[in-house]
């Protein structure tokens, strides 16, 4: 195996991707095609079906179903790994070794134990991780967090509103932070891989380490507590306490329906409150600032309903595709995804290769949302609160 890494061309990262399926499908390859600092080496699957399709879709100079072939190339700078979760570790390993940057989805690791091994081999290869917790880039995401730091800085009330400031020091609650994320899902759309312990994890290792990882990317603190109740396959709520007092709730539902849009994110803060409607949309009360605003889809197949954007626009949209499917018997699907930051993140870490900048989301933070999440299970199943331990949640690796 090749062991030297190959010095990246100035303004190109050569990029193998391995694991074909349908996330990579509609995201990874689109979003190589369209990054102009991007040339597809190679895709790798097992499946010569899958192997077709990327042909067609990102057109890579060849394909391989050995992923040792991508690790191999002395002439691929980066692999993305889109693979079941419990190959997660032996894939970066490979990389790794080879002198090959990773892009890897989550979870990057289901075991303290994985991180640990993970954290070792990027840093004996001298690589950078990136963890595709890709909702820290989306655009919606990025001004939300920007409003609320802000007014928790500097908190200022809308003009004219009427405010009867009391006659006391402020109590402690009033000087936290309270944050919620609702998720709408439909378990009548996962495969069965993701709740098998073993090759999935269930849906908070799966799933919900996307949010606790958000959690604590908006809130700048360090989580001290983490407590759920319910179930650690599918329906949960997961609180975290931070070590400010601040809190967020995550409850996870998955008896919803996808004729509504998945994601809602509430912050509440020194008497304004900020929301995110499923990346389309923000909206700001009680804070001096822009009050709406509204964000294009990713990835939008009807365009000709919902010009008005925002929620309403995504609702007649997803209307619309439900009128197309019943019209044309099931035989036509349109794609509707809001911008949840996959293009941006991946943009983002091609600059860092090139830069030769820290990765934006590196190994380290894939390590602590692996840690939050298992202390969310580990709550569920003996049903109390599970401290957040520094030597684990920000353990040191000597490599």
């Amino acid at each position: 195996m090749n062991l030297i890494r190959r010095q990246t061309v100035s303004d190109k990262v050569r990029v193998g991707i391995i694991g074909c399926g349908a996330f990579a499908r509609c995201e990874h390859m689109p979003n190589c095609v369209k990054n102009p600092r991007i040339e597809v080496a190679v895709a790798c699957s097992r499946s010569e079906k899958n192997r077709q399709i990327a042909r067609e879709l990102c057109q890579p100079e060849r394909t391989t179903p050995n992923a040792a072939d991508v690790f191999e190339a002395d002439d691929v700078d980066m692999v993305i790994l889109a693979v079941p979760h419990d190959q997660h570790e032996t894939m970066i390993a490979g990389a790794a070794a080879a002198g090959k940057h990773i892009l890897c989805e989550k979870p990057m690791s289901m075991s303290m134990a994985e991180s640990y091994r993970i954290v070792r081999a990027v840093k004996e290869g001298g690589v950078k991780l990136c963890v595709d917790y890709n909702r820290r880039y989306s655009p919606s995401v990025l001004e939300m967090k920007k409003m609320y730091l802000e007014h928790r800085a500097h908190p200022k009330v809308n003009p004219g509103r009427f405010v009867e400031v009391p006659d006391r020091a402020p109590f402690p609650e009033e000087e936290t932070t309270m944050m919620l994320i609702r998720i709408n899902d439909e378990s009548s759309t996962y495969r069965l891989v993701h709740l098998d312990w073993h090759t999935g994890g269930g849906q908070i290792i799966g799933e919900c380490c996307h949010w606790l990882d958000l959690a604590c990317y908006m809130m700048e603190r360090k989580p001290v507590r983490v407590f759920a109740t319910g179930s650690a396959r599918l329906n949960h709520i997961i609180n975290v306490d931070f070590d400010n007092g601040s809190r967020f709730c995550l409850f996870f539902s998955v008896n919803g329906t996808f004729e509504y849009p998945k994601e809602l994110i509430e912050i509440t803060d020194h008497g304004a409150l900020f929301i995110n409607e499923c990346f389309v949309e923000n909206r700001t009360y009680g804070a001096v600032g822009e009050t709406h605003k509204t964000y294009n889809m990713q990835f939008d197949g009807c365009p000709e309903a919902g010009r008005e954007g925002g929620m309403t626009g995504y609702l007649s949209k997803l209307r619309r595709r439900a009128e197309v499917m019943s019209q044309s018997m099931g035989k036509e699907w349109r794609d509707l995804f809001p911008n949840k930051g996959h293009y941006e993140l991946l943009d983002a870490f091609v600059d860092s290769i090139l830069n030769d900048t820290p990765s934006p989301i590196s190994e380290i933070d894939g390590a602590k949302a692996t840690y939050l999440s298992l202390r969310a299970i580990e709550s569920i199943r003996h049903g109390v609160p599970m401290p957040v331990n520094e030597e684990e949640f920000a353990f040191h690796v000597e490599a």
